[in-house]
């Protein structure tokens, strides 16, 4: 016979279920549309539990951008080991590409709280997003930095507008797949990964 699971086990998977419930709802209704009492019913748990949990919807909100980030960061820097930059990059668009193809409910959700930080500056997730945004940039400035100064890319190449310009067109395409159907994410990483290949192989002058 299984051990009983100890109160501690219980809160956690609780939270759990909360969390994953809340993502699917920004993911349905956007940020602005849901509340505790919605998100403990979608759990399966009564419609207090979530306020019992997290005592607002700031607080679950914030807790909610922690787990989908965590999740995104763990699903795509784990690049290490590639032979050049480029094929980093390309991996990383890959990896990228995959994500917004089979959009699970956590990374929908994630690209929903972002727009709404742009939507709604005052709201309480803006500054875990942008936290989240700079760390993501940051990760691929690194990468980008690191190349540059081992000459395998361009001395003309600015690691930090370069690692903005990726994230631009990456989020953009994603936004874009979001609302519209018609959009061809293949074709789109195709011309990703040309214009990075091109710029990061341009001759010095």
């Amino acid at each position: 016979m299984a051990a009983p699971r100890t109160p501690e086990v219980r809160r956690a998977e609780a939270e759990h279920r909360l969390i994953a419930a809340a993502a699917d709802l920004v993911g349905e209704l956007g940020p602005s549309n849901v509340t505790l009492a919605n998100v403990g019913e979608r759990a399966g748990y009564s419609r207090g539990l979530a306020t019992h949990h997290f005592g607002s919807k700031g607080a679950l909100m914030q807790r909610l951008v922690e787990a989908v980030t965590q999740q995104f960061r763990d699903a795509m820097f784990d690049l290490d080991g590639a032979e050049d930059l480029i094929t980093e990059l390309r991996t990383f668009v890959g990896v990228y590409f995959g994500v917004i193809t089979d959009l699970q409910p956590v990374n929908r959700a994630r690209l929903m709280l972002w727009a709404n930080a742009v939507a709604h500056p005052d709201n309480d997730t803006r500054a875990l997003m942008t936290a989240a945004d700079r760390e993501f940039r940051g990760e691929i400035e690194k990468r980008i930095r690191v190349a540059v100064a081992a000459g395998q890319a361009p001395r003309t190449v600015d690691p930090h507008g370069l690692a903005t310009v990726v994230l631009a067109m990456l989020r953009g395409v994603a936004l874009q797949s979001l609302i519209d159907d018609h959009v061809d994410l293949e074709a789109a990483r195709t011309e990703i990964e040309q214009l990075l290949s091109t710029r990061l192989q341009e001759e010095e002058r």
